[in-house]
């Protein structure tokens, strides 16, 4: 137990000494070291630069190298985050975040606000991939996908 948790300690430090910082706080912290995931329980919150994201857990799965490979945040997620110069905040049931793919995959009751482009937007799951720029969102059938934006008067 005790070298479990030195490695985990360890594996966040080594985190924390890359160029972007991730802090994670909540009320319980436990890891698998067999399956190299990192668990934290109660008043969750994970911080790296402008990004932000609350929930009951937050979930880290690193790889064989003790990097973040993927993060997921469950639970009554708020979230606020920039990417690429565009301000989003919202929540969400739960969002999935792919580091390595520049990917937010959000779950369950998705509201994004967009305020940057004064846009929202209310949907069941929206897959963004901030490489490619592509986004892909989805309703259900009695709750279809919801765009709200403002458009320029013509004069």
């Amino acid at each position: 137990m005790k070298k479990s948790f030195i490695f985990w300690y360890i594996l966040l430090s080594i985190l924390i000494l890359r160029a972007d910082v991730v802090d994670i706080k909540a009320d319980h912290f436990y890891a698998n070291n067999i399956n190299k995931v990192a668990y934290f329980e109660g008043n969750a919150e994970i911080k790296q630069g402008n990004n932000e994201f609350k929930a009951f857990k937050i979930t880290v799965y690193f790889n064989k190298k003790r990097k973040a490979k993927k993060y997921e945040a469950k639970g009554k997620v708020r979230f606020n985050l920039t990417e690429n110069g565009i301000h989003y905040r919202g929540k969400t049931d739960r969002v999935v975040y792919s580091p390595n793919s520049s990917k937010y995959i959000f779950y369950g009751n998705v509201v994004l606000i967009d305020e940057t482009n004064n846009r929202t937007i209310k949907a069941e799951t929206i897959n963004l991939d901030l490489k490619t720029g592509l986004a892909d969102i989805r309703g259900k059938k009695k709750r279809p996908v919801h765009f709200r934006f403002e458009i320029e008067d013509r004069k």
